[in-house]
C-alpha cells in the first residue's frame, strides 16, 4: 500500500482494521479499512467545505446589513423611487418650459417640440439603464454610441 506500519496501527487503533495476529493485518480488512478511513476523510472535508462556504455567506450577509445601516448601501426598490421622483418633476418643470418662456404660439410649438424629444431620448437612455441595472451591468451605455442627433447639435434657436 506504500504506507508505513504505524500508519496500519493507527487504523487498528481507530477500528479501521481488524488485527489477524500480533503485527499482521489480513489484507482484505487492510484495503477495506483503507478506503473506510479514506471516505471519512474525505467526507469530513466535504463538511468543512460546506460550513465555510455557509460561514461565507453568513459573513457577507452580515457585511451588507452593515453597509445598509451605515448609509452606504440602500434598497433597489428606494434608489428606483428616487429616480423616479426625480424624473417626475424634471419631466413637470422642462414640459412647462416652453409656456413660461414664450407666448409666441410659434415658437413656443418649436420649444415643445425640442424640449419633448430631449424628455424622449432621456427616457429611452433611462430605460436602458434600468434593463441593465436589473441584468447587473454596471455600464448601461457600453458597446453603445450616441447619435450626432441626441447630442443637441442642430436645435434652432428661439432669441
Amino acid at each position: 500500500m506504500g504506507r508505513s506500519e504505524r500508519w496500519v496501527q493507527g487504523l487498528a487503533k481507530a477500528g479501521y482494521v481488524d488485527k489477524a495476529g500480533r503485527g499482521e493485518y489480513a489484507l482484505v480488512s487492510l484495503i477495506r479499512g483503507a478506503m473506510a478511513y479514506y471516505e471519512d476523510q474525505l467526507a469530513k472535508n466535504n463538511k468543512a467545505a460546506a460550513a465555510t462556504k455557509a460561514s461565507e455567506a453568513r459573513t457577507r450577509e452580515i457585511e451588507l446589513r452593515i453597509q445598509e445601516r451605515s448609509k452606504e448601501l440602500m434598497p433597489t426598490e428606494d434608489a428606483r423611487a428616487v429616480i423616479g421622483d426625480l424624473a417626475a418633476l424634471f419631466r413637470a418643470e422642462f414640459g412647462g418650459l416652453p409656456a413660461r418662456f414664450t407666448r409666441d404660439l410659434e415658437a413656443r410649438r418649436a420649444l415643445e417640440q425640442e424640449v419633448d424629444g430631449s424628455l424622449e431620448r432621456i427616457a429611452g437612455q433611462a430605460q436602458q439603464a434600468s434593463q441593465s441595472l436589473a441584468l447587473g451591468s454596471l455600464d448601461p451605455t457600453a458597446g453603445q454610441e450616441a447619435e450626432p442627433s441626441s447630442l443637441g447639435g442642430g436645435e434652432p434657436r428661439l432669441s
